[in-house]
């Protein structure tokens, strides 16, 4: 017997489920930070190791709240995803500008290696969100499975994402 929450996420597109894997690594990528902090003791309970609890979990909490308004046909939900796609594209576009513009000089700071790879990932994560943003722009197949009311998000929701995306 299938679920409607299984049969939900299969009738979504095969880009929104490569999405789905990538929030689920992030997922285990902070689950096994905070397991290797806290079998190597340096897990303090405190107001500043709090705090720096708290911005990763917002950092991963954000993909996994647009997931969720996917999967669960949020009149949100296409919003949602097409702003954190966008702002996504944006902090890679920033990073490499950075990065471009630092005035790095390899033969004052030593090889280039770790300065072309900054470059590269930047390069190769902005166009793969770029091209995710254009698919949830363009996209026939998910606008069948989201069928329903739209809604754009608020202008207060819109600063939260890029606050959290900032951090």
């Amino acid at each position: 017997m299938e679920s409607k929450f299984s049969a939900r996420i299969a009738e979504l597109p095969g880009p929104v489920w490569v999405f789905g894997a990538y929030v689920v690594s992030r997922l285990g990528e902070w689950a096994f930070g905070l397991l290797m902090q806290f079998v190597s003791g340096s897990w303090r309970l405190g107001g500043g190791t709090a705090l720096m609890f708290l911005i990763p979990a917002a950092g991963v909490a954000l993909p996994v709240c647009v997931l969720w308004g996917l999967v669960g046909r949020s009149p949100y939900g296409l919003s949602l995803a097409r702003w954190y796609a966008g702002l996504r594209v944006v902090l890679h576009f920033a990073a490499l500008l950075m990065l471009l513009f630092s005035g790095y000089d390899p033969h004052l700071y030593g090889g280039t290696e770790m300065f072309i790879r900054g470059i590269a990932r930047n390069v190769v994560y902005g166009a793969l969100w770029f091209l995710f943003l254009l698919y949830l722009e363009r996209s026939r197949a998910l606008d069948a499975a989201m069928s329903g009311e739209r809604c754009d998000l608020p202008l207060w929701c819109v600063a939260l994402m890029v606050v959290v995306l900032a951090l």
